[in-house]
């Protein structure tokens, strides 16, 4: 996996490990995919500019949101069917959540119940 540096390179490696129905389900989107080439489109416009030079010794990424300290500011957005592309699913994310002191919301369409 350390060939993976940017998003299309994931896309690349799951379209070669899932089968075809999860692959399918995965990199598509409801209603003609409008909302798929918006999201798209909207984080195209995005620009990660590196700082060299910058003292970067003494980060601090901390943050709270609902009054509960998380690590970093990145969470995991509820993703639905997650067990399709692992036989954890939402379990294994859920454990690298709490291990790596960040968030996660549970889909309503998740493979999980909330209480596993």
């Amino acid at each position: 996996m350390s060939k993976l540096v940017c998003l299309e390179d994931f896309e690349e490696e799951a379209h070669s490990r899932l089968d075809r129905n999860a692959w399918g389900y995965y990199s598509s989107g409801a209603i003609g995919q409008q909302t798929l080439r918006d999201n798209i489109n909207a984080f195209s416009r995005y620009i990660i500019r590196p700082r060299v030079l910058c003292d970067v010794s003494n980060v601090n990424l901390h943050t709270k949101i609902l009054g509960h300290e998380i690590s970093f500011p990145v969470c995991v957005a509820p993703t639905a069917m997650q067990a399709m592309a692992h036989p954890e699913g939402e379990n294994a994310n859920a454990r690298a959540c709490f291990k790596m002191s960040t968030c996660m919301t549970l889909s309503s369409w998740s493979s999980t119940s909330m209480e596993e």
